[in-house]
């Protein structure tokens, strides 16, 4: 890399320094390994429904699959639709993840440092709770530090009352002051409205992700779980032919379609399985360690591959 370093670039020689000592920068042989785009592959791993299960967790398979990806010298990355704020489980960022891409694009940390970062002004977070409003739609805003939602919305929501508990103080209350408000994407439940007309009424700026389940999301325009893993790559210097990524529902699509290699978790949605390349076994079936293995990012002669397309 020549010309001045940014700070991804900083950030990537610290984290080898700490790792491997201050005698390895000097050392253009193991740099070049460290750095080699031809080498190094980048996974991109969505967490609902691929890397976490609401009801049994993070499985065992799951956690020896990333930590063997790791110890291969390959990059495992967060890439969820969840906001930053809402990924803080330890027993999630302790299985070694170098780092999360949140807010379906919006918000990227690398180790620990936020490098890139796309928030909404005052005017559209006033306009898009106008809208809702219209339609008699509670809303959750999501953000990099904090959850903003109004309790009475969301008296007896299983999701809501699970972010206070999981969450505690930072799920915070809609504040008057739009300015306060700190957010990369709202969501919402679609059971009671007219979600086309509510797309017309936002106009254009923003994007709107609509679930199996009935959750909606509502993102700037142009920001997706895509967007970035592309930035993520031009930081790193990836290669496209070196990236992989794995999702199960409708916000992991464009992320599915943009990377080289793209598995849909064998409990993901049709339309999921359709657009990836490969269809590996379901989140509590081995799906994360299969599909690693399928690819030869890691390798155990002991477990078998299963798919349900090639």
């Amino acid at each position: 890399m020549t010309g001045n370093k940014n700070r991804f670039e900083k950030r990537l020689e610290k984290h080898i320094k700490e790792k491997n000592g201050v005698d390895r920068l000097a050392d253009p042989v193991f740099l070049l390994s460290e750095r080699n785009i031809t080498m190094r592959k980048a996974v991109f791993f969505d967490i609902d429904g691929t890397l976490y299960d609401h009801e049994t967790g993070i499985s065992d398979s799951t956690k020896e699959g990333i930590a063997r990806l790791k110890e291969n010298g390959h990059y495992a990355f967060i890439c969820s639709g969840r906001s930053r704020a809402n990924i803080r489980s330890p027993k999630l960022l302790e299985l070694g993840f170098d780092g999360v891409i949140a807010s379906c694009g919006a918000h990227i940390d690398f180790h620990k440092e936020t490098e890139y970062e796309v928030l909404w002004s005052e005017e559209q977070v006033t306009h898009a709770l106008e809208v809702l409003k219209k339609h008699q739609t509670p809303a959750v805003l999501e953000g990099p530090g904090y959850i903003y939602v109004n309790t009475g919305d969301f008296a007896e929501d299983p999701y809501v009352v699970f972010l206070r508990k999981e969450l505690g103080q930072y799920v915070r209350d809609i504040p008057e002051d739009h300015s306060d408000i700190i957010i990369n994407k709202m969501s919402f439940v679609s059971e009671k409205i007219d979600v086309e007309q509510l797309v017309a009424d936002m106009g254009e700026g923003f994007d709107v992700i609509v679930h199996d389940e009935g959750i909606v999301e509502m993102n700037l325009a142009g920001i997706t779980k895509a967007t970035g893993i592309q930035k993520v790559c031009e930081m790193l210097a990836i290669a496209h032919e070196n990236t992989y990524a794995f999702g199960d529902s409708a916000n992991d699509l464009e992320m599915l379609s943009y990377v080289a290699h793209s598995v849909a978790m064998g409990n993901g949605t049709d339309e999921v399985k359709r657009t990836a390349e490969f269809v590996t076994t379901g989140v509590n079936e081995d799906g994360i360690y299969n599909g690693l293995l399928h690819y030869g990012l890691i390798t155990d002669s002991k477990k078998s591959i299963k798919s349900e397309k090639k």
